[in-house]
């Protein structure tokens, strides 16, 4: 058996590792190159915003989910173009935290829109993108579905239980003591669950589940605004509207119609 090769010596010119490190980057040309790495993590969709939030970089997989085929799409435009209002806000506070603080946020847990559905959940890292001399001049970051609970131990699993039974059951009436006592929970305790890990209350995420399934039936189906209603939980047709407006900031008509409109394309 051969010894090992002894370890490679660093040159004398190079007095630290990070020197080391910035000659090897400098060498590299275009930083592009990290891209393909990128495209390469699975189910991890990847961005860059200027301090404007419009995008510079968008990854293929961010890029079918909100149902462009080319990053030129996109280049330059900003979230309120993807999103209804209120998530396009959320979102920008989150750049603007980051810009600001140059604090990054990691692994936030969002309900994000996608062309297909009104929306789904997703995980969020953000960072500061600096110049060549320190100063912020964006955000960039990653998204990934969010599939559960991250492993966090007992907090967890009660919170995943209650959110395992509401994607089970949200077509019946939900009541959030009785989801409480699933997860062996006040209410009040069980909401900061919901408002730590979702950034809503239990009963928001009960509303939005439903809406999520219920911009699925519109697309798949020729049923009525009313059954589509009736199917989810919600009591009637107008409360249906009301919420799937303030969640979607378009009525459930011109949803189906935009977006089949947009899926024929």
């Amino acid at each position: 058996m051969e010894p090992a090769a002894p370890p490679a010596k660093r040159s004398e010119s190079l007095s630290a590792p990070s020197e080391f490190q910035k000659a090897f980057f400098k060498r590299m040309g275009s930083m592009q190159q990290f891209r393909m790495l990128f495209e390469h993590l699975p189910d991890t969709d990847f961005f860059a915003k200027d301090t404007e939030g419009r995008f510079v970089a968008i990854g293929e997989g961010m890029l079918r989910r909100i149902g462009a085929t080319r990053e030129e799409e996109l280049l330059g435009v900003s979230d309120s173009t993807i999103h209804p209002p209120y998530v396009a806000r959320a979102i920008r506070q989150d750049d603007l935290h980051v810009m600001q603080t140059r604090q990054p946020i990691i692994d936030r847990v969002e309900a994000l829109y996608a062309r297909t559905r009104a929306k789904d959940w997703f995980v969020t890292t953000k960072l500061p993108i600096l110049d060549a001399h320190g100063e912020v001049i964006g955000v960039m970051g990653f998204v990934r579905p969010y599939h559960g609970g991250s492993g966090g131990g007992e907090d967890d699993e009660q919170l995943q239980k209650v959110v395992d039974h509401i994607h089970l059951h949200f077509r019946e009436r939900l009541a959030v003591a009785d989801l409480a006592q699933i997860a062996h929970l006040s209410e009040r305790q069980l909401n900061r669950r919901f408002q730590k890990t979702y950034r809503m209350s239990t009963q928001e995420f009960i509303v939005r589940t439903r809406i999520q399934a219920a911009s699925d039936e519109l697309l798949a189906t020729e049923s009525s605004i009313a059954e589509v209603a009736l199917n989810h939980g919600f009591y009637d047709q107008s409360a249906f509207t009301r919420q799937f407006r303030q969640h979607t900031g378009e009525t459930p008509r011109t949803f189906r119609s935009r977006r089949r409109k947009t899926q024929r394309k």
